[in-house]
């Protein structure tokens, strides 16, 4: 009798473990839904979300670690995923884009964007109007304060010095 219960306890327990470890590797599995360029522009007008644009080129190291820090970051996922159309641009490919204005490439959209270091990243609006940029490396904590100050608006009413003051008397 007491060889049945504890069977019974070790399947359960079993159960349980795993239905954890697949909830667990669920949420590790969730990633940022990054976009090509003429894709992106045409889901943010779409949906009148800004976008959030990543150039980056496969040598450099600090957009190795933006990618695997930040963007890995589960906080950054979920808001970056709701609140921004999010692009890739690889700012040495050749790889066709197809614009409105005509075909284009990875190389020609960032030199669209004044972009000369990595990684860069860009907000724009909807309709394509920049914003700013922010340039190099940022770890999740600073680049969340980043994301708000553009996914939430406050861009709109509040300059960016004001906003990070009324951030640090928040804290």
């Amino acid at each position: 009798m007491k060889l049945r219960k504890m069977g019974a306890i070790i399947v359960a327990a079993t159960m349980i473990l795993s239905m954890a470890a697949g909830i667990l590797q669920a949420q590790q599995t969730e990633s940022i839904k990054w976009l090509k360029y003429d894709e992106g522009m045409k889901l943010a007008a779409k949906t009148n979300k800004p976008m959030i644009i990543d150039f980056y080129t496969d040598w450099c190291g600090w957009c190795k670690k933006m990618d695997k820090t930040t963007y890995a970051d589960p906080n950054i996922i979920k808001y970056i995923n709701r609140a921004f159309v999010a692009v890739k641009v690889n700012a040495e490919s050749r790889e066709k884009l197809n614009l409105a204005a005509g075909p284009s490439d990875g190389i020609k959209v960032a030199r669209s964007f004044g972009v000369n270091s990595y990684p860069q990243t860009w907000f724009v609006e909807s309709n394509g109007k920049k914003i700013d940029k922010w340039p190099g490396f940022a770890p999740a904590d600073k680049f969340m304060v980043v994301l708000k100050y553009i996914g939430d608006g406050i861009y709109k009413t509040q300059n960016w010095t004001e906003y990070q003051k009324a951030q640090v008397s928040s804290d």
